[in-house]
């Protein structure tokens, strides 16, 4: 990857996917990584980048509506059924700064994954992936062995999450 690009994805978070090319005008599917209605809500400019073709674009939004399974956007760039085609499989990103405030104690999962978690002083693994249960989170840590330990993000457990740092300390799970 090109120190630009990689530049752009670094002030960046991706927010989702595109998917198959929906009708003859361009619209596509989007299928998004958040449940926080506010990020789709003020979409204007994003960048577009796929990992596979390695290539990137900046796109204007023209327009977004429910669809069945997913939400249809369009691009102003893209107005033809075979323009948007290329277009799948892109991951779409929007600058970290566009993410609403969120309150004291919250995190986005993407601020949370590979963070060091560190079990009284003792580093137990990185953050590889987030389980939401219904009624909490589940933290996915793997170690250098390949071995995976699952945190429940519940008080009880965590005491400190520091996304600066990208170090979480929890306390020793005690099994009944």
């Amino acid at each position: 990857m090109n120190q630009r690009i990689e530049k752009i994805l670094n002030e960046r978070i991706p927010i989702g996917i595109v998917g198959r090319v929906h009708g003859l005008d361009g619209e596509v599917r989007f299928f998004p990584f958040t449940n926080i209605p506010e990020i789709l809500e003020n979409l204007d400019e994003v960048f577009l980048y796929s990992d596979e073709k390695k290539r990137g674009f900046f796109l204007k939004v023209e327009s977004m509506r429910l669809g069945s399974k997913s939400i249809l956007m369009k691009f102003q760039e893209f107005n033809t059924r075979e323009d948007s085609k290329v277009l799948e499989g892109f991951r779409v990103y929007i600058r970290k700064d566009e993410l609403p405030r969120l309150e004291e104690g919250e995190y986005y999962y993407e601020e949370v994954y590979g963070c060091e978690v560190y079990e009284d002083e003792k580093d137990i693994g990185k953050v590889i992936d987030i389980i939401e249960t219904g009624s909490n989170e589940v933290l996915v840590v793997r170690n250098e062995e390949n071995e995976e330990t699952l945190i429940p993000m519940v008080k009880d457990y965590v005491e400190e999450i520091d996304v600066q740092n990208k170090i979480i300390r929890v306390k020793k799970m005690k099994w009944i």
